[in-house]
Parts: C-alpha cells; structure tokens; sequence
C-alpha cells in the first residue's frame, strides 16, 4: 500500500502526520483479516482555507480495486476534520468489501439468519 500525505501551511505538521498514519492503520488493519490489503493506495491533503487560515480542510483519496473512495472535511481544527473524515472513510471502504470483495457473501448471510433455525 502506497501512502502518501501532505500537509500544506501548517507548523504541527509532523503531529498530524503521525495522527493520520496511526488513524489510517488503525481503519485498514480492519479490512485485511489476514488477506491481502483491498488498498492499493491513499492520498490525504491537510489545508488552511479562509481568512487567516481558520478553517481546516482535510482531504482523503483512497483507491481500491475497482473504485477510488473520496471523502474531503472541513472545520475549525484539523483533528476533528480528520476524524469526520476517517469515519466516513471507514463506512466507504466496508461498503466497498462487502459489495466487490466477496459478492453474495452479505446475500447468503442475511438468507441464514432469515431461514428457521432447526
């Protein structure tokens, strides 16, 4: 997995690094399960926007097999944009497994618990 981050117009750049490196690991630790990783690479972009550079706009493109996942946050501090944006990240790439990964397997899932247990 390819990872790469920027991080433009910030002085506590290397903290938000690490913080989006720790996050991310965290998010795609749960979607190897001893496979191979669905994530081929990602791409995160920290910026300032507006007067003075108050506002904070976090930026993730995560591409996957078959999709590119895009999520883009903004508010006032740069770890609430991230964290809004990892959350949304991690329902994207779930969707993303259960829909390419192994079709039919949520199918079949949803068949057993609907079928009277005998």
């Amino acid at each position: 997995m390819n990872l790469r981050i920027q991080v433009r117009h910030d002085a506590a750049k290397e903290r938000i690094q690490k913080y989006i490196t720790a996050e991310f690991e965290r998010i795609a630790n749960k979607f190897t399960d001893g496979e191979a990783s669905p994530i081929i690479s990602a791409e995160f972009i920290v910026d300032q926007e507006g007067a003075n550079g108050h506002l904070k706009t976090f930026e993730a493109i995560v591409h996957v097999p078959n999709d590119t996942l895009a999520v883009k946050e903004s508010d006032t501090e740069a770890h609430k944009a991230i964290d809004a944006s990892m959350k949304v990240l991690e329902k994207l790439l779930k969707r993303h497994k259960e829909t390419y990964a192994r079709p039919g397997n949520l199918i079949r899932h949803n068949e057993q618990r609907r079928s009277p247990s005998a």
